[in-house]
């Protein structure tokens, strides 16, 4: 079996946001989207504030409930874990947008203009041909791994298990496991609660439009 996933070490990320510019590049996602979103949380416990960042993306995870209510199957799950997308130009004639209001980590973007979606699909493309995501070689702190769940001899698999005790996953809702992990060791992990991005969103753009 394969199980591709990430690793990001929130202990060396320094919202220098390489990985969001690459991922901006590789996918030329739409205005207001972030396929890959670095967020910062924010608890502000003076005098010691506990404050790091967190790049996060879709955690393809292993029951995706996106896919699930998609009713013209755009999203699927390959064999690799992948959280696959595909042909998004259907997605205009669907009313109710099933999948943004399904994914637990608000991962999923979509498109005010064509009414298309867009999120991270691990550039699937790119592992076709044997090559890695455009967010991991960007990263010039090399705070992303990239690699197999599945074997063991994968760099991913041995900070799972080396790191026990500081690897952490957001979690949200009930949908299996993930394929994104988190290393924090030096601040207090406090999963979702306090994440603040500071990166401009196309809802605004949304709310604009209908109120006009």
């Amino acid at each position: 079996m394969t199980r591709l996933g990430f690793v990001i070490n929130l202990d060396t990320c320094s919202d220098h946001r390489t990985c969001m510019m690459a991922c901006k590049i590789k996918t030329n996602s739409f205005l207001g989207s972030h396929y890959t979103d670095t967020k910062t949380n924010q608890s502000l416990d003076f005098p010691n504030p506990n404050t790091y960042f967190i790049p996060t993306l879709c955690n393809h995870c292993e029951r995706p409930s996106c896919a699930e209510v998609c009713p013209n199957e755009v999203l699927y799950k390959r064999e690799d874990g992948i959280v696959a997308v595909g042909d998004t130009s259907i997605c205009g004639q669907c009313d109710s947008k099933a999948c943004v209001k399904a994914c637990p980590y608000s991962a999923i973007y979509l498109d005010p203009l064509s009414g298309e979606i867009g999120k991270c699909d691990m550039c699937a493309d790119l592992i076709d041909k044997g090559e890695t995501p455009a967010c991991v070689g960007v990263c010039y702190l090399n705070s992303i791994y990239f690699g197999d769940f599945d074997d063991p001899n994968s760099v991913v698999s041995q900070i799972l298990v080396s790191w026990d005790g500081y690897v952490h996953r957001l979690e949200a809702g009930s949908n299996g496991g993930v394929a994104v992990y988190y290393m924090l060791s030096k601040k207090k992990w406090e999963n979702m609660d306090h994440l603040v991005s500071p990166s401009w969103k196309n809802e605004d753009f949304i709310i604009e439009e209908a109120v006009c």
